[in-house]
């Protein structure tokens, strides 16, 4: 119990740490939407943003940190902390080598495409000139974030979890000030605004990656370059390509989706990106929490071959994974109007693009719990060094996506590339879910899952039935402060009084760590 009740508060830590940088986030793309609108500078940014952040998942978040984090545990146990830091030198030589090069040739191919676009003549879209302008400024950000990422992942199995989580807070405040130096200086231009905002990613990337770097010096971490061979480099190398290879096709999926939305309409980018932004919310605060705490675990318990071990935080971490997302998912579905309202009305973006927002917002929300357990199991496998049963599973879902959205977009536009989107992650999570089962039994998961099911959906009803009653008293931005202030609150107290009715199994955590906090 007391080391479930550690885990809970690692879990907090970083959830705390990434809300705070989430809340930063919504705050920066209510800036950037109030400044550039909805419109093909907008998205010629997000596109061009999403560049080096495909990059950062790929590399940072997704490969390098799958095939480091079992090998830096293994090699932490049983050569100690000073072998440990010497085999995350040898990766941070080579990535930073691997990545300059990748940052070169992309810039490279963008300005080549800039030059020829421009001079032809029949060519017509100022979103696509912007976007490789953009994702040409920004492409270094990845160097800086995907070391960064190493750092992380290097605290979190060391114990460290507070700061780590702090590392997008940076960069938020970055784009943020960027934004109001912008609009301050340049009068409203909004591709001025959006180039500030391309050198405030830079200046946020350094910061996150030398703020948790003293903290791992401060932890007997000094870099010494090498590029020298190891068995545990070798063994790296064996884990990280496979991991490579079904990352680049997740992040492949995500970027023809964004392509494929720029072909659809000036508007489909920006419009999709805002749904995104709230579907990630949860994800990225509980999910993201949840895993940096548990793939550790999972990791260490694979290398001491304790099977009891590995089961019971497997199946801790599927139970808290859809204790969050369940009611996130059912929660965006009830408010998805009121919440965009009250966070991005605000200056160019007025009522009709909320009108534009609330359909994609509401069918995307539907994935929540399926991109959340596709996340955590692929984790699992790599956990268990299992790479290739991943990659596998990301090319079919990346073909099952690509079908769903060249059939359904010609018909619904971008809600047929979010509904491909959600279709592809279903797939996704109930094949590795069926597939990691073999593999690993769970405990007791079943019967909590239908417990979080049930009250998630009574949850739901509630608040479909409350919410016209609120709303025949208020109207505009005050209907959608009334729903945030008294809807929300009153859903998160009815979807806890239920699961407490049903008897949910970790009530005893939480009750505890409550009574030792007070």
């Amino acid at each position: 119990m007391a080391k479930s009740s550690r885990s809970l508060k690692n879990i907090l830590k970083v959830a705390f740490g990434t809300f705070g940088s989430r809340v930063l986030g919504l705050f920066r793309d209510t800036l950037t939407l109030a400044f550039l609108g909805v419109n093909a500078v907008s998205s010629a940014f997000f596109f061009g943003f999403t560049i080096p952040n495909l990059f950062r998942r790929l590399m940072g978040e997704g490969a390098l940190s799958s095939a480091f984090i079992p090998i830096f545990s293994q090699t932490l146990k049983n050569g100690g902390e000073e072998k440990a830091f010497d085999f995350l030198n040898k990766i941070i030589s080579r990535a930073f080598l691997i990545l300059c090069a990748i940052v070169i040739f992309g810039i490279s191919i963008s300005e080549i495409f800039y030059f020829f676009a421009e001079k032809s003549a029949n060519f017509s879209g100022e979103r696509f000139l912007l976007g490789s302008t953009f994702a040409s400024i920004m492409l270094p950000y990845m160097v800086l974030i995907c070391l960064a990422a190493l750092i992380c992942a290097a605290l979190n199995v060391l114990g460290h979890f507070a700061l780590p989580a702090l590392t997008a807070v940076w960069l938020n405040i970055a784009i943020i000030s960027s934004i109001l130096i912008g609009a301050a200086f340049f009068n409203g231009n909004a591709n001025a605004i959006a180039k500030c905002m391309c050198a405030g990613v830079l200046l946020g990337g350094l910061a996150q990656l030398f703020i948790p770097l003293f903290q791992l010096k401060r932890s007997g971490w000094k870099f010494s370059p090498s590029l020298k061979s190891t068995v545990e480099v070798r063994e790296f190398n064996a884990l990280f390509l496979p991991a490579f290879v079904g990352a680049s096709v997740i992040q492949a999926n995500i970027l023809v989706s964004n392509m494929l939305a720029l072909k659809v309409s000036d508007i489909a980018v920006s419009a999709i990106y805002v749904s995104s932004r709230l579907i990630e919310l949860p994800l990225g605060i509980f999910t993201f929490a949840i895993i940096t705490v548990y793939f550790p675990k999972l990791s260490l318990a694979s290398a001491k071959n304790s099977e009891e071990e590995y089961s019971r935080h497997f199946s801790k971490a599927v139970i808290s994974l859809m204790l969050i997302c369940v009611p996130s998912c059912v929660g965006l579905i009830a408010l998805a109007p009121e919440v965009l309202k009250l966070l991005f009305e605000w200056g160019k973006f007025g009522n009709a693009d909320v009108e534009l927002c609330t359909p994609i917002l509401i069918l995307g929300s539907i994935g929540i719990p399926f991109y959340s357990l596709a996340t955590l199991s692929s984790r699992g496998f790599h956990s268990v060094k299992d790479m290739k049963t991943p990659m596998k599973v990301s090319a079919m879902a990346f073909g099952v996506n690509l079908a769903s959205a060249l059939l359904l977009m010609g018909k619904f536009g971008a809600m047929g590339l979010v509904g491909a989107n959600v279709i592809s992650g279903a797939f996704q999570a109930i094949l590795l879910n069926v597939l990691f089962s073999k593999k690993r039994r769970m405990q007791n998961v079943v019967s909590e899952i239908l417990k979080i099911l049930a009250s998630a959906a009574l949850m739901g009803l509630s608040l479909w039935i409350l919410k016209p009653h609120l709303a025949s008293l208020l109207s505009g931005k005050f209907s959608a402060a009334a729903n945030a202030a008294i809807l929300v609150p009153l859903g998160i107290a009815i979807y806890f009084a239920l699961l407490f009715i049903f008897k949910f199994r970790d009530f005893g955590e939480i009750k505890k760590l409550v009574k030792r906090k007070n």
